[in-house]
């Protein structure tokens, strides 16, 4: 086949082609057609070659959808998902899914079936599981919780705190020089009321305001001695005395700044019953062998619930019991 070169009359680029003079041709870069300059073949040799440039036409087709199939399958071969895993091997069963945490509700929801009496009567008649024995404790750790927090409750609210009013008190001591003898017809002054000490030195103030105090002591020859005291509520206080001879007033501070003391039972009470319910969650969660985790913190719980001392025993039984079946928790 004889080739001839080519230009392209609106580009002007030069290529090679095969096709007879006469023949129509596209400009491979801007596909204008146009017509092989020359003198066209007879018909007679135009069959021939006819078939012949239809050969090579489809030749280089066939080539070309080859070429786009190829690159199409090689982009579909680099093509993998990225942050897909690679495929587990065939023989490892595929790990299952972690289930989803419940709700608040549903959680309260399921506890709430393991309270129900025949429950609760299959679990006391058997047989049963540890941890189903742990969640029984766990229901009467609970009760005695709750017992506990009532009677507290009852307990402190009709308390009276000796600090919530004034109340009196009751002050005595001995007087002495510094050779420690003891001194007789002392004055005490205190409170808006004095008296002489006895001839042991020995004197007795009775009815005082509790609170802060001045006591006085006077006595011909020595100096006179001051002491400031926190005089303790319905109680009777001791305080002694050393007077040196001369003249002048020394005065002491005795006082330590007592604090009004906070009955603990105050908020004593509704810590148990906290503690209390959060055993009782702890019950349920042992008593249908689910939630593992909540069982224990009830059981840790029972603990701090008191219960009249059995309580807490009885809790930290249920949390060796819950430790020792471990395996039979779903969660």
């Amino acid at each position: 086949m004889v080739t001839q070169q080519l230009e392209c009359p609106v580009c002007f680029i030069r290529f090679d082609t095969g096709r007879r003079p006469g023949r129509s041709i596209a400009c491979p870069s801007c596909d204008h057609g146009f017509d092989v300059p020359g003198d066209e073949v007879p018909a007679a040799e135009e069959a021939p070659a006819a078939e012949e440039e239809a050969v090579e036409e489809e030749a280089p087709d066939e080539e070309t959808t080859a070429d786009e199939e190829t690159p199409e399958e090689d982009e579909a071969e680099d093509e993998t998902p990225q942050g897909d895993p690679s495929p587990a091997p065939s023989g490892e069963p595929p790990v299952p899914p972690e289930p989803a945490a419940p709700s608040a509700l549903e959680l309260l929801g399921e506890l709430s079936t393991a309270y129900r009496i025949e429950r609760v009567q299959s679990v006391i008649d058997g047989p049963r599981s540890r941890a189903q024995l742990a969640g029984l404790l766990l229901l009467a750790v609970a009760v005695l919780g709750l017992f506990a927090a009532t009677a507290t409750a009852i307990k402190w609210s009709g308390y009276d705190s000796p600090w919530d009013g004034p109340a009196t008190a009751s002050l005595y001591g001995s007087v002495i020089d510094v050779n420690g003898t003891a001194l007789e017809n002392v004055r005490v002054a205190g409170g808006g009321q004095q008296v002489f000490s006895d001839g042991e030195g020995r004197y007795f103030l009775h009815n005082l305001t509790s609170g802060e105090l001045k006591v006085t002591f006077f006595s011909p020859g020595f100096r006179t001695h001051s002491i400031w005291i926190d005089l303790r509520p319905a109680a009777t206080n001791l305080l002694n005395a050393q007077l040196e001879p001369g003249d002048g007033r020394d005065v002491t501070n005795q006082r330590s700044n007592v604090v009004r003391p906070w009955p603990p039972s105050a908020a004593q009470a509704p810590v148990l019953a906290v503690m209390a319910l959060l055993a009782l969650m702890g019950a349920g969660a042992a008593l249908l062998e689910r939630h593992f985790r909540l069982a224990l913190f009830g059981a840790v719980a029972g603990i701090l619930s008191w219960g009249f001392l059995l309580g807490s025993l009885l809790s930290l039984a249920a949390l060796l019991l819950l430790l020792g079946d471990r395996e039979l928790f779903e969660t």
